[in-house]
Parts: structure tokens; C-alpha cells; sequence
């Protein structure tokens, strides 16, 4: 009975070691990833943007809208986006303190717009498009291309929301060239762990007309998907 005892009690003791060497492996195992993650994290983001012909994005605002010249005010956009050159926006803009609907779109050095009362296509020379300081293509490689103070704040399963400071220069291609220029602005981005980028948030003054509450967000989605692209 003694013996039986023993062995039941040493049976226990390795179940409990057996246990407790697993939870610290993993544990380990999750911290040095971790503690890896920021640089490549951001490699591995880098890669995903540079091989991507194509992908969606969509432009909310808090607090705020982003200026174009001409006194347009975007509020919200989206867009479908194939490199090297198609690029169709859809726009919600205030102008005259009207809100107006309008969708432009450029496919090999074409341009078009759509009148904001018929919705009718008209094709337009470049200088006449309110949309030509802004190349929404190449907004995510400028802004990791002088990312700064960038750290992990939270890890939801495979999704890593990380803070970080930018140059508002690098973000021209997002507002144009209604800026505030060599100001340092916080953004928050959320990667997958296979790098890639679902949303970015971008805090603070970039432009005059903002407050230092306003709050840019950036959703991107339909990364790599095929495009079905007509000319008017």
C-alpha cells in the first residue's frame, strides 16, 4: 500500500513538472518572439508592400477632414489601387460647404472625373484634377520609410498594434502638399505576424486646418486580389 502511494505520488509530481516545464517553454517561446517583433515585423511588412500589385484602402476622419487646393475638404474615401499606374477614388468632399460625392479615376496616364450632379465620367487634364498631389499608392512605403520610436503596445492573437512617430513629410502622398512641414506625428499601425498592414491611425496636427485631435484612419484590404478595370 505504501509502495502504491509513492508511486502515486511520483506519477503526480511529474505530471505537475511535466506541466510547468511546457508552460515556461511556451511562455519563452512567446517573449522571444516578441522582443524580435518590431524590426522584423516591420521587414516582413516592408516585403508584403513592395511585392503587392494591388490592394484597397479606405480614408476615415475624426475630428477633422483633409484639405485639397481649391478648398476641397475630403471627409471620407476609398479606393481601389494597381501599380504601376490605376488608381480609382471615390470621395466624399466639402466644398462650399456643400457635400458632394465625386469619383476619380487615372489608368495609364488617363484621366477622369465624374460631375458631382449627373455622375456622368468626364475626362480631364491632369492640372484640372483636384486629386493630383495625392498618390495613394505609395503612402504606406513612405510612411515606413523613416518610422521612428516604434514599439509594440498590444498583441491580440496574430494582430500587433504598434506606436510609433513619423515626419509629416512622409505623408504627402496622403494629403498633398498642404502640410505642416518637419512636424513629428504619432501613428499607430496594426499588422498581422505575416506583415500584413490592416490599418494605420494618424494622430495630431499633419495639416493647418487640423486639431490636435483630429485622427486620420486608414483601412487596407484586398491585398494581391485581381482588379477588373474599365475606361469610361
Amino acid at each position: 500500500m505504501i509502495m502504491k502511494l509513492n508511486k502515486l505520488k511520483i506519477y503526480k509530481i511529474f505530471l505537475y513538472l511535466t506541466f510547468l516545464l511546457i508552460f515556461f517553454s511556451c511562455s519563452n517561446e512567446n517573449n522571444e518572439k516578441e522582443s524580435l517583433l518590431v524590426e522584423d515585423l516591420f521587414n516582413l511588412a516592408n516585403l508584403r508592400i513592395n511585392d503587392s500589385e494591388s490592394f484597397r484602402f479606405i480614408l476615415s476622419h475624426e475630428n477633422g477632414f483633409t484639405s485639397l487646393p481649391g478648398d476641397y475638404k475630403i471627409s471620407y474615401a476609398e479606393g481601389n489601387i494597381e501599380k504601376p499606374d490605376k488608381l480609382l477614388i471615390k470621395a466624399e468632399i466639402i466644398s462650399n460647404n456643400f457635400l458632394i460625392k465625386l469619383s476619380y479615376l487615372t489608368m495609364e496616364n488617363d484621366y477622369w472625373i465624374t460631375n458631382p450632379i449627373n455622375f456622368n465620367w468626364i475626362k480631364t487634364p491632369e492640372e484640372d484634377n483636384p486629386f493630383k498631389n495625392i498618390k495613394p499608392i505609395n503612402i504606406l512605403s513612405e510612411i515606413f520609410s523613416e518610422i521612428e520610436d516604434e514599439s509594440i503596445m498590444n498583441v491580440d492573437k496574430n494582430l500587433y498594434q504598434v506606436e510609433a512617430k513619423i515626419n509629416s513629410e512622409n505623408l504627402k502622398s496622403l494629403v498633398g502638399d498642404i502640410i505642416i512641414p518637419q512636424n513629428k506625428v504619432n501613428v499607430e499601425l496594426f499588422i498581422t505576424d505575416d506583415g500584413i498592414v490592416e490599418r494605420i491611425n494618424i494622430y495630431g496636427k499633419v495639416q493647418p486646418q487640423d486639431s490636435s485631435n483630429t485622427i486620420r484612419k486608414i483601412k487596407f484590404e484586398n491585398w494581391n486580389q485581381a482588379i477588373l478595370w474599365e475606361k469610361p
